[in-house]
């Protein structure tokens, strides 16, 4: 199956990413888990184990999606493994990106909060 991600075209398969990430040790998770050969990994770790590309260049999101698509079970961490009812998948799928929405808006607050900051203390400062 093709994806894009970033902008680059991307062909997966079921297959390819159960090959890629047989032996691999699952990483610790935080908030989201793909269900793969019996264990579960944290999304951004397989997908990039995969594709071969740096974590910073996708969000868990894009990860989740590519993964659903593929037929692999995307869940939040500590939530029951459920089959992929497309009702109940369509539901999560908004929460997910309201959330990682939420979380992109909180961080470039606290960034653009952080410049504010630094130019007005810039700006107290004496010139020579």
């Amino acid at each position: 199956m093709d994806f894009t991600v970033g902008g680059e075209r991307i062909s997966l398969t079921y297959e390819q990413v159960e090959r890629a990430m047989k032996g691999i040790v699952p990483e610790p998770y935080q908030k989201y888990v793909v269900e793969l050969l019996d264990t579960v990994y944290p999304p951004k770790q397989v997908f990039a184990t995969v594709t071969g590309r740096d974590r910073q260049t996708f969000t868990t999101l894009e990860a989740q999606r590519v993964l659903k698509r593929l037929g692999f079970v995307c869940r939040e961490a500590g939530t029951p493994s459920r089959p992929n009812a497309s009702a109940s998948v369509d539901a999560a799928s908004i929460t997910e990106r309201i959330e990682a929405t939420l979380t992109s808006l909180q961080l470039a607050v606290a960034e653009l909060s952080r410049r504010v900051t630094a130019l007005e203390a810039a700006s107290s400062v004496p010139l020579a």
